[in-house]
Parts: structure tokens; C-alpha cells; sequence
């Protein structure tokens, strides 16, 4: 059992319940060995957010475009609406932190000046120096928000303060890597947070000490400990949002990337131009699906749903543009590898060699895969190649994976792509673990809505009449009130694969249609009727008795 706080048993195959099951059982169900516990799970409300941003000499422009959209990010996020007339609004995010992080890893062992070093460059350590005018002199490793106490405004704009990374980082970008060494831990925990035998992820480094991750190392040793929250019963939703106009780097060995003043006479390297040295090498790349896919996910283990990777890179802007995107229901496993093929197949997102860079001059380069039009300020076009291992990643994230094009003139679509991907964890309260329904047709679980106070309202900006106490709810919607504004919901049973009774409440739903599109972490969830969606500002929690998971 992985993800939550609760012990199961089962003996053998046959005495566990099957998915797509209706099987019943008593409430008092004894366990058949070991033991079961009471448990709980929360609506996801809180997100850890981690921007990878390329900071070679090209990005001056491209940076300035996501400083300028944060503010609508934070928009989305803290009202729960992507428009101010969304029909259907997510989860508002209550608790937020915001990491930022480079693409340079340097190029460990190596010296290339004036921009890769040897040490490993920011090697995954997350940037806060403030940058800009109207700063703060400093800030903390990561920003924080939290509804009723902080203010979304101010935190876009210290994020426009650190945000702000500049061009000197290394041109050898490592955009999966970075991201990968600042989250990893030293040691691994299992889903209840204790130790196990499992080994660490390995990093390259000049020094012992830099080969683990940060993820888990105190901030004054140079880590990144506390920006990702990994409470199993209350889970923050991790994502991951890549800002790059090259293609990834990341690779296993640096040798080959040495200036041809480091290699002795007669190597094969010399006459390879230092620019083609990461596409010549592909065998020196890490694996994007075993390395990074698994990376990732296993920061979330059992609720891989709670991992989106987003990357915001030099695809061609028609391909990822708003008539492509209202044609793709991403949550259909055909139409999207239909999207993702499309790009990948695309003559402008092959990986080839631009013969107008001269070749064997020492300035030879990739073919362009789009290009930008100069923004105002700037005087020259901005140039974005093939990000082919990036898209591939995004493919295989599935329905939590998403790209845009680097080379749009606003970053706007962007944004909201990256809401949408958000939004799908924090809209579904999914399951990883299976209830069993009693001789009543319910499980042996009680849904709690904690209201908000009647002051967190206006300090929230939620609606007028969002309710802060049992009373102001329909009465057939509220089984018990359990006081502090603790309301337990009514619970609509089910049988045969539907709602059995007709009113509003809330249900175990293990039989809904496509629900795997809905639910990566599983099978199952807990939906409501439509009279009964939760408000924005209600926070929701299932209790839930020993016994009333399957074994």
C-alpha cells in the first residue's frame, strides 16, 4: 500500500475485491491478517510549484514574458476560475509554494568559459537573489502564499524579482536534469514517510558530497529542504513547469563536451563542432522515461496523478495553437498521441544539422524549429530549436503532461494550458486505495466540508455567499453538524453501477465511464451530485472507519 496512512491485509488474491467490483460487505468486516485502521484523505489544496528557466545568452526576452503572466497565473490559482466567468470552477489553491531553478549544471569536471564551469554551475539549488528594480534585498529560498494570510499580488512580484535569472548561465542546458537534483532526496522514504533500502538517484559532481540530490538537504547546506511538502495524508500537488528555447542536455558523462584545447591531439572530438557535441552523442543522454518519467513520479509514490510536467519550448506556435488545442481532449489517450505525433512528426521538429552554420567551422548548429519575432526593446529575432526529449517527456506524463511553443508572441496560452494541466488534480478527489460497499450500499466513510469563517471570506475574495456555518446549507445536504463549521455531508448510496437514490450529497464512484482518464492514481473517487459541488473556499476531507477499505 502506497500512499496513504492506512495499514491493509489481504491472505490471498481471492480474498481481495477486484476493480470494477460491486462486491458488498458487512460494516464490521474483521481483517483477515495484520490489522486495519481508521483513515482520511483531503482535497488536494495545496501546490508546490517548481520553474526550471533557461538562463543561456538567448532567453533575456522569453524571461521578461513569464514574469508577465505570473500575475495571472496566481489569478487562476487562488480563485479557482481560469476566466472570471469559468462554469466550472477547480479547487482555489490555498497553500502555495513557488521554487525557481536554472538550466545550468555547468559542466561538471569540464571548464568551458566564460559561462560553464566545472563546479556544476547552480546544480539544482533553487535561485532567490533578487534581481530588477522594486526588490526586496533578499528572499527566501522558495516564495510562499497561504489564502487569508498573503498576498497574491505581492508574491508575483517578488517572483518578478527572482524570476529574473539573466543570460550568463551555461549553454550545455541541462532542463531535466536541474529539476530532477533539486527535488530528489538523499534518502528515500516510502509512502508513510519512514526510510527504506532504496538507493538514492545519482548525480554527476566534482565533489562526493554535490552526487545526491537537494531535495532533502537543510537550505543553510545549500539544499532545498522544505520547498516540497510530502505529508502522505495531506498531499500538495508537484508541478513542474519548463521555460527553455534549446533541447535538453542532460547526460552521464561530460568528456566529450570538452573545448578542443582540453583534448589531446588526434581525438575524434577536435573535429566535431562544440555546438553538435549533444546531438552527435545521444548514447551519453540519460533515458527520459526511465530517469525522469520515474523520477518524478517517484516524489509522489501512489499518487503519480499529483505530478504535472509542463514545458513552455521551441515547438512550432501552429502546432500548439488554440484551434489544435480545442480539437485535442487530452484526457483520450488517442487524440493525444494524435497531438504529440503530429509534432514530433513535423519536418521542423527533426534534430538536423543547419548546413548554413558551416559545418566543420567550429559554429556549426541544429536547424531552427521556430522563430520569434523581435518584442518591443529587442532588435533581434529570437530563435528556438527542436525540444524533442521535452515533448517526448510531456507524452509520456499523459494526461498530467503538456506543451506550448516558446516562440508565441504571448505567453498567455501558455498559461493556461499549464492551469488546465493544474487543474485536473485539483478539480477530482481520486482514490488510490479501493472501498468496500456495506448491506446499505455506502461506504463506512463520512465527507466533511469545513467551511470557511465569515472573515476568511472577505480576506479570500470569495463570493458573498459563500456559506460559513451547517445552517446555511441545504438541509437535506447535511447529515450532522460537528460544530467550527464542520458539516458532514449527506452520502448518496449505489448500486449496480449508478447513484441508487435521487437528492444531493456526495458518493463513492468506482464505476463512472473512462474514469482512468480522469484518475491516474487509480480507479476511483469521491464525486458529487450537482447540487453539491463543494464551494470555493470549502475545504473537503473523507473520514473514514477501519474496515472500509478493501484488502
Amino acid at each position: 500500500m502506497r500512499g496513504w496512512i492506512v495499514y491493509l491485509s489481504c491472505a490471498s488474491a481471492l480474498a481481495c475485491v477486484t476493480p470494477g467490483s460491486q462486491e458488498k460487505a458487512p460494516r464490521s468486516e474483521p481483517s483477515v491478517q495484520g490489522r486495519k485502521e481508521a483513515f482520511s484523505i483531503a482535497r488536494v489544496e495545496k501546490v508546490d510549484l517548481l520553474f526550471v528557466i533557461d538562463n543561456s545568452n538567448s532567453m533575456a526576452g522569453e524571461q521578461a514574458q513569464l514574469r508577465a503572466q505570473f500575475p495571472r497565473l496566481m489569478e487562476a490559482l487562488t480563485t479557482g476560475r481560469r476566466s472570471p466567468d469559468d462554469p466550472r470552477p477547480f479547487t482555489p489553491v490555498r497553500d502555495l509554494h513557488v521554487g525557481v531553478v536554472s538550466t545550468d549544471m555547468g559542466i561538471p569536471g569540464v571548464e568551458l568559459p566564460p559561462s560553464c564551469h566545472a563546479d556544476g554551475g547552480d546544480d539544482g539549488q533553487l535561485q532567490h537573489a533578487p534581481r530588477g528594480e522594486s526588490c526586496a534585498d533578499q528572499y527566501p529560498p522558495f516564495l510562499s502564499y497561504q489564502a487569508g494570510s498573503s498576498n497574491a499580488v505581492q508574491l508575483a512580484q517578488d517572483f518578478a524579482c527572482v524570476a529574473a535569472l539573466g543570460t550568463g548561465g551555461c549553454g550545455f542546458e541541462e532542463q531535466l536534469e536541474a529539476p530532477l537534483k533539486a527535488l530528489s532526496p538523499r534518502v528515500v522514504l516510502d509512502a508513510d514517510g519512514r526510510p527504506t533500502d532504496e538507493m538514492p538517484t545519482r548525480f554527476i559532481a566534482t565533489a562526493m558530497d554535490r552526487t545526491l540530490g537537494r531535495g532533502d538537504l537543510p537550505v543553510e547546506r545549500g539544499g532545498n529542504l522544505g520547498f516540497l511538502r510530502n505529508d502522505p495524508s495531506d498531499p500538495s500537488l508537484l508541478a513542474i513547469v519548463l521555460m527553455t528555447d534549446e533541447e535538453d542536455c542532460s547526460v552521464k558523462d561530460t568528456q566529450h563536451l570538452k573545448p578542443n584545447n582540453q583534448l589531446p591531439e588526434g581525438d575524434p572530438l577536435r573535429a566535431e563542432d562544440i555546438n553538435l557535441r549533444c546531438f552527435n552523442h545521444p548514447e551519453l543522454k540519460y533515458d527520459v522515461r526511465e530517469r525522469y518519467l520515474k523520477g518524478f513520479r517517484a516524489l509522489r509514490p501512489g499518487r503519480e496523478d499529483l505530478v504535472v510536467f509542463s514545458a513552455i519550448a521551441g515547438v512550432p506556435p501552429d502546432l500548439v495553437d488554440a484551434n489544435v488545442i480545442a480539437s485535442t481532449d487530452f484526457t483520450d489517450e488517442s487524440s493525444r498521441e494524435a497531438f504529440y505525433q503530429t509534432i514530433m512528426n513535423d519536418p521542423r521538429m527533426q534534430a538536423e544539422v543547419d548546413p548554413a552554420t558551416l559545418p566543420g567551422s567550429g559554429q556549426g548548429n541544429i536547424k531552427p524549429s521556430c522563430v520569434r519575432p523581435p518584442p518591443p526593446g529587442e532588435e533581434h529575432p529570437s530563435t528556438a530549436f527542436p525540444p524533442r526529449r521535452i515533448v517526448e517527456l510531456a507524452r509520456a506524463f499523459g494526461p498530467m503532461g503538456m506543451v506550448q511553443s516558446i516562440c508565441q508572441d504571448d505567453f498567455g496560452p501558455a498559461i493556461d494550458m499549464l492551469v488546465y494541466s493544474m487543474a485536473k488534480s485539483l478539480s477530482e478527489m481520486c482514490m488510490p486505495q479501493r472501498l468496500v460497499r456495506n448491506d446499505s450500499d455506502l461506504v463506512s466513510c463520512k465527507l466533511i466540508w469545513q467551511l470557511p469563517r465569515a472573515e476568511d471570506v472577505q480576506a479570500e475574495s470569495l463570493p458573498a455567499e459563500t456559506p460559513t456555518a451547517c445552517s446555511q446549507l441545504p438541509q437535506s445536504l447535511v447529515d450532522e453538524d460537528l460544530g467550527d463549521q464542520r458539516c458532514a455531508i449527506h452520502q448518496l448510496a449505489v448500486a449496480d453501477g449508478a447513484v441508487a437514490e435521487g437528492g444531493d450529497g456526495w458518493y463513492y464512484d468506482d464505476f463512472t465511464p473512462n474514469l482512468d482518464a480522469l484518475c491516474a492514481a487509480g480507479l476511483q473517487r469521491i464525486a458529487f451530485s450537482e447540487g453539491a459541488a463543494p464551494p470555493p473556499g470549502v475545504s473537503v476531507k473523507l473520514e473514514c472507519e477501519a474496515g472500509a477499505q478493501v484488502q
